[in-house]
């Protein structure tokens, strides 16, 4: 299992990009799971449905179940990482991309730049794995324009096999 943070300040393009590189590696044959790092909360059910009112009511955990889709719930009282998430989760994955989780400090990020918005890099070199940007960067890592998905996607292919 490949585990990258894609880290940005918002409106850099991160959410797109994954959503490429989820095309992009699928199509080659991989299995690929996404965590997305909610700073903010997050509800799958609107306020006053039964599953929101289960949680309300105390309950730990509490499942969402349809002929397409699975959603589970549960209460997260402990720091819990994006690696375990993933082992826990997504064990058959082999791509676990996470929008998100710059201060995992553990997990190899792609930082996304957005010309006007977010133009210097944040994260430490020794957990930055490549840049993407819509501008010139001087920096010893891979930079990638934000529409070269598919020399993205051979880079997270390559450290991958590299790992195995």
């Amino acid at each position: 299992m490949r585990l990258i943070s894609f880290v940005g300040d918002s409106n850099t393009g991160k959410t797109e990009l994954i959503k490429r590189l989820i095309k992009e590696l699928s199509q080659r044959g991989y299995s690929v799971a996404v965590i997305k790092h909610c700073v903010h909360g997050f509800t799958l059910s609107p306020e006053g449905k039964d599953s929101s009112q289960f949680m309300e009511a105390g309950a730990d955990s509490t499942a969402m179940l349809s002929p397409e889709r699975v959603a589970v719930l549960f209460r997260n009282d402990a720091e819990v990482s994006y690696e375990g998430i993933a082992w826990e989760f997504f064990p058959g994955a082999d791509f676990v991309l996470v929008e998100g989780g710059r201060d995992d400090h553990k997990t190899r990020k792609i930082e996304v730049l957005r010309k006007g918005i977010s133009e210097k890099v944040t994260c430490p070199l020794n957990e930055l794995a490549a840049v993407v940007s819509d501008e010139k960067i001087e920096i010893n890592r891979p930079v990638f324009n934000p529409e070269e998905t598919v020399k993205i996607a051979d880079l997270l292919e390559k450290e991958y096999k590299n790992e195995q």
